[in-house]
């Protein structure tokens, strides 16, 4: 259940290779909605809606990273491109299922490397994200509580994962895209990684580690997790590998090591002291 949230990640891929070659081309978009909703659509094999707008233009910010005034010729050639009020569902399945809600997603692509068959995405970014169908959070806290002993269950009763934000930045050179600065953001989770896709085979490689959230950075106001914090999971690696291919990927998320400390090691050194106390009581031993 937990690794249908990170297809998410695949979807979210799928989107960056799209917008980020087929609509820098578009002078105004907006006059071909049902065309590029149609194309999109067909690449990512769900139906893909948007009820705002695509905006299209030359990325400016008045200053870069350092706080220093960007230099001009360097950003003529970047553009952005943004997209808001994205949904995306499965019209197969009857009835038709709810997969994912975008309010808005944005991308910063290199122009002129695009003449060179060179697609550099500088950063692209979705924000306010409905995963619908599974509350990886939710699940996350169940298993922990079963790893513990205690009842958290049904902290939050949505069965749907409500994301925060997801980002990456990517470079396709002859067929193959290396990602780098993959982040995704739950109300309790964040993930990061990097990985690579041959776009010929559409083989994936993608590394993430997801960790729980320090509680300091989540928002009291809208954080349903805050009064039951899994602080003995805090610091704690949780390794994310997605294999497979873009069609089918294969998402596994090892859970081995937290078992081992949290559910093993403990029950074990119990029994061993159990042990000891009885030998200690049969045999008289000085220890």
């Amino acid at each position: 259940m937990l690794n249908k949230v990170y297809k998410l990640i695949i979807i979210f891929i799928s989107l960056i290779l799209i917008v980020g070659v087929y609509l820098v081309f578009f002078f105004d978009p907006d006059n071909f909605k049902t065309e590029i909703e149609e194309y999109v659509s067909s690449k990512i094999n769900y139906t893909f809606v948007y009820d705002g707008k695509i905006d299209i233009g030359i990325y400016s910010p008045k200053t870069n990273a350092n706080g220093d005034e960007n230099d001009i010729s360097n950003l003529e050639s970047k553009a952005f491109i943004s997209i808001s009020g994205i949904r995306i569902f499965d019209e197969v399945s009857k009835p038709a299922s709810r997969i994912a809600n975008i309010s808005s997603l944005g991308l910063v692509v290199n122009k002129d490397k695009l003449v060179e068959k060179i697609i550099d995405v500088d950063r692209a970014e979705a924000q306010d994200v409905v995963y619908f169908g599974t509350n990886v959070d939710e699940i996350l806290m169940k298993t922990y509580s079963l790893l513990k002993f205690k009842n958290f269950g049904g902290i939050n009763p949505d069965n749907n994962t409500v994301i925060n934000k997801i980002y990456s930045n990517a470079i396709i050179i002859n067929n193959k895209m290396l990602i780098n600065d993959l982040y995704l953001e739950t109300q309790l989770i964040q993930s990061s990684g990097s990985g690579t896709i041959n776009l010929t085979n559409k083989r994936i490689k993608i590394d993430m580690i997801g960790k729980i959230r320090k509680i300091n950075h989540m928002r009291s106001s809208s954080n349903v997790y805050i009064d039951n914090y899994p602080k003995e999971l805090a610091g704690k690696e949780l390794p994310i590998l997605i294999r497979g291919t873009l069609d089918n990927p294969d998402i596994t998320i090892d859970m081995k090591d937290i078992i081992k400390k949290e559910l093993i090691d403990p029950i074990k050194d119990k029994l061993i002291e159990k042990i000891q106390d009885e030998l200690k009581e049969k045999f008289e031993l000085p220890f």
